[in-house]
């Protein structure tokens, strides 16, 4: 077990017993950019876990101890929180924030985290980090929040205190994740069935680019400020169009004549994206790999061209995986801009693949990516509730 020295020094005597959580990354099999569209999503839990340890305290003070970074967040729980000049500060200000408006909590507590996520990666590590305090904190105060209500405050606590717009797939994906299976869901309605991954002969792998992304200093607001005006556009067409997901190939057809080139590219991509999730669910029912691995290369060009979130070195990447002969999909993964592609490589051969596109990556973009053989996990979950 995480933390043990530091457990050994926390509150000697305390009547409150220690909690120990941990929450995972996620990847997202297909259906990117349309969380915040209202759209289908199917997202995994992985074994890529954020740990936590918390204990309540007999005074107002709240200390958070990154061991990754080596830094610590301090403050009262009583204090009007604002976001903070450190972003990582910001996922346990924000939630804490939400959390104590309940009026339930009536202390500080001590609590130390570390994490096996790579960070701007697009596993969402940032979930993780709110999904898992919340958590936390829920159990440690006995709030009696429900997973989708921790799922909502981490989502609010990026919305308001980290300054990205992002949607409720990445919480859902680290809240209810379950081992062996997808979960398919409706982000409007946040109705989810789950869909077992049958993969066989094959090995899911991770490709990081190493090239790092900032969502709040990228362009993903600004895509989700790009779907918003086309929303706006076509209400005036249709007023029954509230979101992107109620915009059909047929409202495309009649109507976006109105929309400028940008526009109609963007919501030509989350239409399409949409209808890949479902096809892919289908494909992954009848255990047909082959189709669900040409809806992820779709995915992948749809994301590059359409919604142009992609980057030369991810584009090489997701190539080289058509290119090998070895692996039936391949997309990049996340915000965009960098980060991971998605791999379903055959498995007797899986390192040997991505050892010989890793050389060609170093070869010709001058740097050296890392790859990740994951498993599909269950959701964030309490270790030991200190009963």
């Amino acid at each position: 077990m995480r933390f043990e020295k530091e457990l050994s020094g926390w509150e000697n005597g305390s009547k409150h017993n220690p909690i120990w959580v941990n929450a995972p990354a996620r990847i997202n099999l297909i259906g990117e950019h349309t969380d915040y569209n209202y759209g289908f999503v199917l997202p995994a839990a992985i074994d890529k876990v954020a740990y936590f340890l918390i204990q309540l305290r007999e005074d107002n003070h709240c200390k958070v101890e990154a061991k990754d970074i080596g830094d610590h967040l301090i403050f009262d729980f009583q204090d009007d929180l604002k976001p903070s000049a450190k972003n990582w500060q910001n996922y346990f200000l924000g939630v804490m924030h939400y959390m104590k408006s309940s009026g339930k909590v009536k202390q500080g507590f001590n609590l130390v985290f570390e994490s096996d996520i790579p960070t701007g990666a697009g596993m969402s590590s940032s979930a993780a980090l709110a999904c898992g305090f919340g958590m936390a904190i829920n159990e440690a105060y006995q709030l009696g929040l429900s997973k989708q209500e921790i799922a909502e405050i981490a989502q609010l606590a990026e919305h308001h205190f980290v300054g990205v717009k992002c949607g409720i797939m990445d919480q859902y994906a680290c809240m209810f994740g379950m081992e062996g299976h997808a979960l398919k869901l409706d982000c409007r309605t946040f109705q989810y069935q789950y869909q077992k991954i049958q993969l066989d002969d094959y090995q899911l792998v991770l490709i990081d680019s190493k090239v790092k992304h900032e969502l709040t200093s990228t362009e993903y607001n600004k895509r989700r400020e790009e779907c918003e005006r086309v929303v706006s556009i076509f209400k005036k067409q249709d007023p029954a169009i509230a979101t992107l997901r109620d915009v059909t190939q047929e409202h495309l057809a009649n109507f976006g004549k109105v929309l400028d080139s940008v526009a109609f590219k963007r919501c030509d991509y989350v239409i399409n994206e949409n209808r890949r999730v479902v096809e892919a669910c289908q494909a992954l029912h009848a255990n047909d790999l082959q189709l669900f691995g040409a809806l992820m290369y779709q995915s992948h060009k749809g994301l590059a061209h359409d919604y142009e979130v992609s980057c030369k070195e991810l584009d090489f990447l997701v190539d080289a995986a058509r290119q090998s002969g070895h692996i039936i999909g391949s997309r990049m993964m996340g915000g965009g801009f960098g980060g991971c592609t998605l791999n379903i490589i055959a498995q007797p051969n899986a390192q040997e693949v991505v050892n010989s596109i890793l050389s060609s990556y170093k070869e010709k973009m001058g740097r050296d990516g890392e790859s990740y053989f994951i498993e599909i996990k269950e959701g964030c979950k309490i270790l030991d509730s200190g009963a």
